[in-house]
This record gives C-alpha cells, sequence and structure tokens, in this order.
C-alpha cells in the first residue's frame, strides 16, 4: 500500500486557485439561483462556473449541473448537514491539508510573492548551465548527522574516506547548475572549483559530502531554447530550498519526539485485509511535542482519526518509517495551519469562496454515500452472486451507469420537494 488516496483527495485534487474573480460586495452579494432555502450568491456562482469548466465544454451542461448541485444542498440544509460531525471533521483535516500545500492559502501569500526568478537570474543560469560538474559523492551511514556536518574534510581524507566507503554509498555523478536535488541543500556548489571538496550538508535523505573531480564546458543551446528549462528547475532550487528550511524551523520550534516501539506496535496492530485497527491502540503515545510553549501529545486514537480524515498520504501504513513520516506531516500540518490563521483567512474573500465550494462538495458526496448508493449496492451484489462477471472493467461500466441512473431519479425526486425560487443563471 505504497499509495493510499482517498476519497476526499479526488475533490482535493480540484485545490489549484485558478479563478481569481472579484466583485463589488453589491453583485457579490446578488442571489443567482435559489432552490428551497439554499441560495447561490453572485461570487459563489462565478467562482463555481471557473471550478466546473474543468470538466465542462458545453455551457447548458454546466448550468444543468449547477441547478442539480442546488437541489441536492437544498436537501443537505434540510437535513442539518452543518451539524454532522463526520463533515466537520473532513472539511477541517482538507482545509488544513490545503493551506499547508505548496500553492495552497499559506504558500501563496506568504512565499510566492519573495520567490521571483529575474532575468539577471535567468541569465547568470544561463552562463553557469556551460559546464558539467563530473562529481564523487558520499553518503553517510552515520546516524549522528550534528556531529558530521561539523566535520571538516580535505582532499586526503575524502580519498582516504572513499577506499572505505561501502560500495552503495559512493556514486560518481554528474550535475549542471542548479545542481539538482542537491543544489537545494548546499551552496557552495554555485562557486566550486575542481577538487573542492563541499560538505557535509544535511539533505532529507541523509548527510552527503561530495568533491568536484572535473569541471568541463557542455554544449550550449540557444538562450531562449533554455530559457523555460532554467526558470523551471531555479523556482524548483528556490521551493524545495524553503520548504526544507521550513521543515526544519517547524521541527525546531514543536521539538517532536517520537515513541518508536509504540509506532512499530501500532503498525503490527494495523489489519490490512479489514483496513482498520482495533482499539487496543488508542491509547497508545506515538509522540510529544511542544506547541504554544504546551507538551502535547498524539496518541493511537489521533492516528487512526488523520487516516480516516486526512485527504491524501503516502506510504505503508505497516510501515514504521513510513508512519513516522505520516506523523511528522501531521506535526507540520498543524503548525503551517496555525500560521496561517494569523492572516486572518476567514475575512480573505478568496479563501472563504474556496471553503463554501468544498464544504458543499463534501456535502454533496455524503449525500453520494447515503443516499444513492444503497440503492445500487443489492444490484451490485447480484452482479457479484448471479452474472459472475470475470472481467472487472465490465463490472465498473455496468456499477457507474447505474450511480448514473440513480443519480437522475433522485434529483427528479428532489424537484418534486424543493421549490426552484429564483434562477438567473446565464
Amino acid at each position: 500500500m505504497k499509495l493510499i488516496i482517498k476519497t476526499a483527495a479526488y475533490l482535493l485534487l480540484l485545490f489549484l486557485h485558478s479563478c481569481s474573480h472579484q466583485s463589488s460586495p453589491k453583485e457579490g452579494h446578488e442571489v443567482i439561483l435559489q432552490v428551497g432555502t439554499y441560495t447561490l450568491m453572485q461570487d459563489e456562482y462565478h467562482y463555481l462556473k471557473e471550478k466546473l469548466k474543468r470538466n465542462h465544454h458545453d455551457s447548458i451542461q454546466l448550468l444543468e449541473e449547477i441547478r442539480d448541485q442546488a437541489y441536492l444542498l437544498a436537501f443537505a440544509k434540510e437535513h442539518r448537514y452543518d451539524t454532522i460531525n463526520e463533515l466537520h471533521k473532513r472539511l477541517d483535516y482538507a482545509l488544513k491539508f490545503y493551506v499547508a500545500q505548496v500553492d495552497g492559502y499559506l504558500w501563496n501569500k506568504k512565499v510566492k510573492p519573495k520567490l521571483q526568478v529575474t532575468d539577471s537570474l535567468l541569465q547568470t543560469a544561463y552562463k553557469k548551465s556551460a559546464f558539467v560538474y563530473q562529481i564523487d559523492l558520499i553518503k553517510f551511514s552515520d546516524k549522528d548527522t550534528s556531529a558530521l556536518q561539523k566535520s571538516m574534510f580535505n582532499q586526503s581524507q575524502f580519498n582516504n574516506l572513499k577506499k572505505i566507503t561501502p560500495k552503495g554509498q559512493f556514486h560518481q555523478i554528474t550535475l549542471t547548475y542548479p545542481f539538482l536535488p542537491y543544489g537545494v541543500f548546499t551552496t557552495q556548489l554555485d562557486q566550486a572549483k575542481i577538487n573542492d571538496i563541499i560538505g557535509p550538508f544535511e539533505t532529507d535523505e541523509g548527510v552527503y559530502v561530495m568533491m568536484v573531480k572535473n569541471i568541463v564546458p557542455a554544449p550550449l543551446r540557444p538562450y531562449k531554447e533554455m530559457e523555460h528549462k532554467l526558470r523551471q528547475a531555479i523556482t524548483i532550487r528556490m521551493t524545495n530550498k524553503y520548504v526544507f528550511e521550513s521543515v526544519k524551523h517547524i521541527q525546531a520550534e514543536t521539538k517532536p519526539r517520537f515513541y518508536d516501539q509504540a509506532i512499530t506496535d501500532l503498525c503490527r496492530h494495523y489489519d490490512l485485509k479489514e483496513k482498520k485497527w482495533s482499539s487496543k491502540v488508542d491509547g497508545m503515545l506515538l509522540m510529544e511535542y511542544t506547541f504554544h510553549g504546551n507538551t502535547k501529545q498524539f496518541k493511537g486514537k489521533d492516528f487512526k482519526e488523520f487516516i480516516q480524515y486526512q485527504p491524501m498520504f503516502f506510504g505503508s501504513l505497516q510501515n514504521t518509517e513510513d508512519v513516522k513520516k505520516m506523523i511528522n506531516t501531521h506535526l507540520i500540518t498543524l503548525f503551517l495551519y496555525d500560521e496561517a490563521q494569523k492572516l486572518s483567512p476567514e475575512n480573505d474573500s478568496e479563501y472563504l469562496l474556496f471553503k463554501g465550494w468544498l464544504r458543499n462538495r463534501f456535502y454533496i458526496n455524503y449525500f453520494r454515500e447515503h443516499v444513492i448508493l444503497p440503492h445500487i449496492q443489492p444490484q451490485q451484489k447480484a452482479i457479484q452472486s448471479n452474472f459472475n462477471m470475470q472481467n472487472d472493467s465490465l463490472k465498473q461500466q455496468f456499477l457507474i451507469k447505474k450511480e448514473k441512473e440513480e443519480y437522475r431519479k433522485q434529483i427528479d425526486r428532489l424537484k418534486t420537494n424543493y421549490k426552484l425560487v429564483v434562477d438567473k443563471m446565464t
């Protein structure tokens, strides 16, 4: 289970903010669509249209989908979906996930404006890319990284170290400016000369030291042909450097202490077939950390909640190191979300539009899970027991068809229950 992506992750793939519509307060607060007691204001309408345009080329179909959603949301409002704890949890985790992401709310507000690739920087990068650096690279296995980073190596010491380094930890590589991925973690390469020792330096994969064996000219294409690629590489370097330094800062602030044996026990208790843990793990203390000057605990029950509601996570739930990374991700997200609150996002119209759109996506998905799917589950069982379809693709196509049919039936039913009060959509 190297990649686990849940239903909410699909909704979050639509996260990237491409809609920048702004409207005056008067214009934005005009009711464009009302079904029952559910209302869609003008600013919400424009925002939703931009989101749906990605899936619809036909404007008539797009408007029909907005109307259909309005009936579902009228049902959600009448049945007080806003009081359902599970939906609150989904929205809370999704917002924290969004805020903490590169290209998310906090990044776009605080970081992105600082990461500017200027023409001067591009020209410098172009000149530096005219050379290939031939490098001997050693990765340390010593876990005492703090001591290693303070170590100094000369050429003789490096060569002696190379002789005793296991084969899998020594590599001969070639790099060009901006020296990715290592240029993210050290700037020493930028001015390096032949026989220079770079490091030791810490990366997200461990501690390395390298020696520049040779620098040779490289074929150089015209600047215009290289500009886009150089811009991308420099942006990646700046972005990853900021992320790495940010993570180090958060670790220094929160001082996490992981309990490896408890995490290993948690992994051992995970039932891969049932995809769940027993209640035995709830009280396991997995991590302690500092937050706002207070010591906090993160237990097994907290991790179970994280897995249930986190939109996306990577790794195996039976692997101790993977689970530690997931817990660390949760801590980073918690810290960054707290930082974002200093920007008063609840006073930001764009953030509020996104939050409202996301909340409605969860309402619609909840309706699907609790109203639509129960009607097609008996048919699913009939397929498995009576038709004995061997082709999974055919089964899936059949169920998708049945779900669309049931969706249509439910919309038609809702249209008889809720009145279309206002419709000014164009």
